[in-house]
């Protein structure tokens, strides 16, 4: 026995993968209890819970209730600041997580939909968040307006849910909210994993302590993002966010590794935007922060012009592709880039807040969220969904380009404020612009424009890899090669409008 307690105890790695194994051991033998054999083609009762089979989702998702206050008591009480009340906290996250999956799977394949599960899983859901939320505020370093951002869209998002219930508008939760879900969960566990109060029980807590304190600020902002994404399809005016259905070709029954290739580029979009916000936060350093930030939105907007083009050349559709590119042009070139105009402007101003910054910020939001209602609706209203057509107006990942080109050019506030208005007007304007698809077939930007754009690109990446070894002696000269680079980047852009407004008001049709 003193062999076994010595083993157990005097070795931290054996004893969390110990813990682990015990862990997934249990959370394996669940699976199977829960779920249970194959279902036959008109079995709808369990043969384990028999007449409760129905309720059987709904009391998984009870079950998350007192485990979310068992998770913050771990940490709240002295008492149970104890090796085996640090291992019940691990547990508990674990089987929250599991019993979230589980419910709607059973419900699924048992035949055990309900309304009230409908509405009790989200539920559950915010209720674990919100625990989670406050657990990290008070014990962990998390910041204020992180917390107020969770807490309002979970607030505002029981309001709406009520009033489309009301209206017999479907509440049932769709990709965005799983996704929202499962990043807050991640994000969260990984800032209560860094807290000294769990002692002991399992070695994930060394490996997140790790994580320099960058990378957790970059997982809160990614956890804020997604938190506010999933809000939009709770009003109707951006059903476009989670309307993906409409315009998308039916599953793809390609393997999962050939549907991932799309998924990833706009994930990679998705990444690109979230980063491009980390680098424009004041207090994080970096130099030449302009370029960085443009560096990023230009990886992302490449990201955006290949995934769809990848996705159809591989007929790999998918429902959760489809989510994602609906809602990443929203996330990456109207939010991010509205929060990156408004933070640029408090630099720029020198200040704690600029009020001219969040009024032009919103300006441009506002114009991305009615290019993509206009470009949704034009879609739908299309015969043949598969042919893409030429844009009508600036599309929103080349406003955002133009946008951060700007801050790279000038400072003058009077200079950007009106740039930015004019881009944003664009954006809603009836200009006829080429879309990248059919830009191919045309020599001036098959020969030309594409080329430039790629080579500016291309000697950003160069730059921005190359400054970190750059002594303070060539700081100046890499300025200079970065507005060379921002030239590269802006001229085609320039030579883009100008062919469109050609195309819209010169060229006669016949």
């Amino acid at each position: 026995m003193d062999v076994i307690n010595n083993l157990y105890f005097g070795n931290e790695l054996f004893q969390g993968f110990f813990n682990l194994s015990l862990i997934f051991g249990t959370m394996i033998v669940l699976i199977h209890l829960i779920l249970g054999k194959k279902r036959h083609k008109n079995e709808v009762v369990h043969p384990q819970f028999g007449r409760y089979t129905k309720q059987m989702p709904n009391f998984l998702s009870y079950l998350r209730f007192p485990l979310a206050i068992w998770m913050f008591a771990t940490f709240y009480f002295d008492s149970l600041h104890k090796p085996v009340f640090a291992f019940s906290f691990h547990l508990s996250f674990a089987l929250i997580c599991l019993f979230d999956s589980l419910d709607g799977q059973f419900a699924r394949k048992w035949q055990a939909i309900t309304e009230d599960g409908k509405s009790l899983d989200p539920a559950a859901d915010k209720w674990v968040t919100f625990w989670l939320v406050i657990t990290a505020f008070m014990f962990e370093s998390f910041y204020w307006w992180a917390l107020i951002i969770i807490i309002a869209r979970e607030v505002i998002s029981i309001i709406q849910r009520n009033l489309l219930k009301k209206k017999g508008i479907d509440v049932s939760a769709r990709w965005l909210g799983k996704i929202k879900t499962g990043v807050q969960f991640t994000v969260l566990y990984i800032i209560l994993l860094r807290s000294n109060i769990l002692t002991g029980t399992i070695f994930l807590d060394k490996v997140a302590r790790v994580f320099p304190e960058n990378m957790i600020l970059w997982g809160i902002i990614l956890l804020c993002f997604c938190t506010i994404i999933s809000l939009f399809p709770f009003f109707q005016s951006f059903s476009y966010v989670n309307d993906y259905t409409q315009s998308q070709k039916e599953e793809s029954n390609k393997p999962w590794y050939i549907i991932i290739w799309p998924n990833l580029l706009t994930v990679g979009n998705y990444l690109c935007g979230i980063t491009a916000v980390f680098f424009s936060i004041p207090f994080v350093a970096v130099e030449h922060r302009s370029f960085v930030i443009l560096f990023w939105i230009l990886a992302a907007a490449l990201c955006d012009a290949f995934d769809g083009p990848l996705s159809r050349k591989l007929e790999s559709y998918s429902e959760f592709g489809a989510c994602l590119d609906s809602s990443t042009d929203l996330s990456t070139f109207g939010l991010a880039t509205a929060i990156i105009i408004f933070l640029r402007f408090v630099h720029i101003q020198g200040g704690d807040f600029s009020l001219l910054g969040l009024f032009l910020a919103s300006v441009y939001f506002i114009f991305v969220h009615l290019r993509l209602a206009r470009f949704t609706l034009r879609l739908n209203e299309k015969t043949d969904k598969s042919q893409k057509g030429d844009f009508l107006g600036l599309p929103s990942p080349s406003a955002s380009a133009s946008v951060l080109v700007l801050f790279t050019f000038s400072s003058n506030i009077i200079f950007l404020s009106i740039a930015i208005i004019i881009i944003s007007l664009l954006m809603y304007s009836k200009i006829d612009l080429i879309s990248h698809s059919n830009s191919f077939k045309h020599p001036f930007y098959k020969y030309l424009l594409i080329p430039s754009l790629l080579i500016g690109f291309f000697m950003l990446i160069a730059l921005i890899f190359q400054q970190p070894f750059v002594s303070t002696h060539f700081s100046k000269e890499l300025k200079v090669y970065f507005n060379i680079c921002s030239w590269i980047l802006f001229i085609p852009v320039i030579l883009y409008l100008a062919d469109g407004i050609r195309r819209t008001y010169f060229v006669k049709t016949i």
